[in-house]
């Protein structure tokens, strides 16, 4: 018997490892209050803004190893803010003084990638194919350069307000922070501007305000200024404090009883178990002054949020994934390795005899739908790419001449373990968007019957 199916749209249970979560001070004093980030030789780098908020003149470029040796790695900024690496292994670095983008090889050698279209720029994120993207704080807009050097405003939103951290997801969409106020805002490929979350205020600064931020094990990460916390966000914007007491101070040991000031640059580790950020040394001022409150000099801390997972054979997923908490609503995945390409079908069944439409209106939902499919590109233990809705044909039946499929959204789901994976997604034609966790079902109906790579039994959920 053929089956029906109402699309169910799981949204996101809010679920964290239990590994306990540390702050350490790797670096005790460096002058360097911009931009921090991970080069691909596992160093972490970290910028010099300047002295003040007013006077953005910071030169050098830092390489700090993970045991807290420090270098100068490059020199010649003008005001070094947020910085990322491309595929090649060179680093992008904004010029918030200069207005001017510069690049550096893993050699340190510096020269000037592009002037166009840069107005005060902060945060630097670069996706799979080498473009760069630079949020301006000068004009409050995103800036995207191709490898070439060709600049074009990508967006130009009025919520942009002085967007300070950038970062992208595995499916494109740029994040940024805002220093003027809370708000952090998702950017998708076509410019569209959207509210993720905002972060709260304090008495240091009452209308808010952000540091920079990074996607890593799936969600965001964002350094909060405002209130000296480290806040871990989801990307449909729920939030909690990872670190930080709300203290301006420099307290190691447990996340929750650890202190901060004025963080900044944050950058995760290649794994996503090390979070590194610098702060000002500075506790002083009852609110933020840009002409008085000393940026520099700097403490480089990390904090550990423990393993993230080994890394996923994708072989192990093949065969049906069931969400675990309904009864009916799963994900069914075929693996070609030879095109490094996971096929996905997401379906979700009731008893309900099928009622055919002829043709089905082409929305989500409709009940003559019972699946949507998605052909995903692989990034270590994620996968991603756009989501397609079919109309005509089941599920279970080879697809008719009449057959169509249109791309509604995004799908990207991370594998965290043999038994554990989490979906995101969003759906534009729908105007929803939401996660849920899926586990393969052969466990739940044989659980003796799969096994890791190593052979030995799933490790239990979180």
């Amino acid at each position: 018997m053929h089956t029906s199916a109402k699309l169910i749209f799981a949204f996101l249970l809010f679920t964290t490892a239990v590994n306990a979560q540390t702050v350490s001070t790797l670096v005790q004093s460096v002058p360097a209050s911009g931009g921090v980030s991970v080069g691909p030789d596992g160093n972490i780098y970290v910028a010099n803004f300047g002295v003040l908020l007013s006077n953005s003149n910071g030169s050098e470029l830092y390489q700090v190893t993970p045991t807290g040796d420090v270098s100068v790695f490059a020199t010649g900024f003008a005001g070094a803010s947020g910085n990322a690496w491309n595929s090649q292994d060179v680093l992008f670095q904004a010029n918030i003084g200069g207005n001017r983008i510069d690049q550096v090889t893993l050699q340190g050698i510096r020269t000037t990638f592009t002037s166009s279209g840069i107005v005060g720029p902060v945060g630097v994120a670069i996706d799979a194919q080498d473009n760069v993207f630079v949020a301006n704080c000068g004009n409050s807009t995103i800036q995207r350069i191709t490898p070439q050097g060709v600049s074009t405003t990508l967006s130009s939103d009025p919520r942009l307000s002085c967007p300070n951290g950038l970062t992208i997801d595995p499916m494109g969409n740029l994040y940024t922070a805002n220093f003027n106020n809370g708000a952090v805002l998702k950017i998708t490929q076509a410019g569209e501007v959207s509210l993720v979350a905002n972060t709260p205020s304090s008495s240091f600064r009452p209308g808010g305000g952000n540091g920079h931020l990074t996607f890593a094990n799936g969600v965001l990460y964002v350094a909060s200024n405002a209130t000296s916390q480290i806040f871990e966000m989801t990307l449909d914007g729920q939030m909690r404090v990872i670190a930080g007491d709300s203290t301006r101070g420099h307290n190691n040991g447990e996340a929750s009883q650890a202190s901060f000031s004025f963080p900044n640059g944050i950058a995760a580790s290649d794994d996503g178990q090390f979070l590194y950020l610098n702060e000002s040394l500075s506790t002083a001022g009852a609110t933020l002054n840009g002409n008085t409150f000393p940026l520099t000099p700097n403490l480089v801390r990390v904090i550990d949020l423990g393993p993230q997972g080994e890394p996923f054979d994708f072989a192990l997923a093949e065969g049906a994934w069931l969400n675990r908490d309904t009864d009916g609503e799963g994900i069914l995945f075929d693996f070609g390795p030879s095109l490094d390409l996971l096929f996905g079908a997401w379906f979700t069944f009731t008893l309900e005899a099928a009622v055919p439409e002829d043709p089905p209106p082409m929305e989500i939902g409709f009940t003559g739908q019972r699946w949507m499919t998605t052909l995903l590109t692989l990034d270590g233990n994620t996968a991603s790419g756009p989501l397609r809705a079919r109309q005509g044909g089941m599920f279970d039946m080879p697809p008719t001449a009449s057959e169509m499929s249109s791309e509604v959204g995004e799908f990207s789901v991370e594998f965290s373990a043999c038994d554990l994976a989490h979906v995101t997604y969003s759906i534009d034609s729908a105007s929803v968007s939401g996660a849920f966790d899926i586990e393969p079902l052969e466990k739940v109906v044989n659980p003796n019957g799969f096994s890791c790579a190593d052979n030995q039994q799933p490790a239990a959920m979180h």
